[in-house]
């Protein structure tokens, strides 16, 4: 995978090189560089210990149950396309799912990656957007959609109907299915084996914050669009209003600080006690 630390202002040029070159592609912004391409249910399973098997065939009947009464409509999950409609439907709710989320949009990625990032206090550096080339993964190998199956290891492309789920046209939404708890990694594995590269990224200094969002916000990315509602409302006015111009210091700036303070504190003490 080719990886990038770059300015906002390159990514802005790749992308206009995609766009000439009239290239699709998945995105998905992370607003941890160092986080994993990994799904909720795999992130989630490991410290519930549950299978997927359990997942499928005990879980699932459970919750939709609820979800159809919700809705006052059964959904079919024997057919595939109500069944990927409604694996859909759980993960934009906050429901561990086997599903990742993509767009079709790189602004979009990027809102979605800088969007958590607290500008009063960072919590991390970095953020990342990374960027696959499903057109090409999709011609490349078998496009498996069964749960179920154990025996192949397999990351599929899923692009449900947005059922209940009008988020997915907002956010230019679609999805990876897979059986793999490190999707990233048994991607990069698949790419050795065919010299292809299908996944890159980019990295993004968090300090680059303010200036994403309000050019983001001007080409109507913001949470009004993204979340239509009250609260995406609520959010954009947030947004507006109570940002900060300048992003305050992240962990490790914090930390070096701290460290360069010690370290002249202790060099005064020092020389102090060599004084007569």
């Amino acid at each position: 995978m080719r990886t990038q630390v770059q300015t906002w202002e390159e990514y802005k040029k790749w992308v206009a090189s995609v766009i000439a070159n009239k290239k699709d592609y998945y995105y998905r912004g992370q607003a941890d560089a160092k986080w994993e391409l990994q799904t909720t249910f795999h992130r989630e399973a490991v410290v519930s210990v549950i299978t997927l098997d359990t997942y499928l065939n005990d879980i699932l009947p459970r919750v939709h149950y609820y979800i159809c009464a919700w809705h006052n409509e059964i959904i079919n999950l024997q057919d595939p396309n109500e069944f990927g409609s409604f694996l859909a439907l759980l993960q934009h709710h906050g429901f561990p799912t086997p599903l990742l989320d993509w767009t079709l949009s790189p602004y979009i990625a990027a809102y979605f990656a800088f969007r958590e990032v607290n500008d009063k206090l960072p919590q991390v550096d970095h953020v990342k957007i990374y960027i696959f080339d499903f057109q090409v993964w999709t011609t490349t190998f078998q496009q498996l959609l069964d749960l179920r199956e154990t025996k192949i290891a397999y990351v599929s492309v899923l692009f449900p109907y947005a059922r209940f789920n009008p988020r997915i046209i907002h956010q230019m939404g679609t999805y990876t299915v897979t059986n793999q708890p490190d999707m990233g990694a048994y991607i990069l594995k698949r790419s050795q084996e065919v010299n292809k590269d299908f996944l890159r990224s980019f990295t993004f200094s968090v300090k680059e914050r303010t200036k994403v969002m309000r050019e983001l916000n001007l080409m109507g990315i913001n949470e009004m669009a993204l979340f239509p509602g009250l609260e995406g409302v609520c959010h954009t006015m947030r947004e507006w209003f109570f940002s900060k111009d300048h992003v305050g210091l992240t962990k490790s700036e914090f930390n070096e600080l701290l460290r360069k303070l010690l370290q002249s504190s202790t060099t005064k003490k020092t020389e102090a006690e060599k004084e007569p």
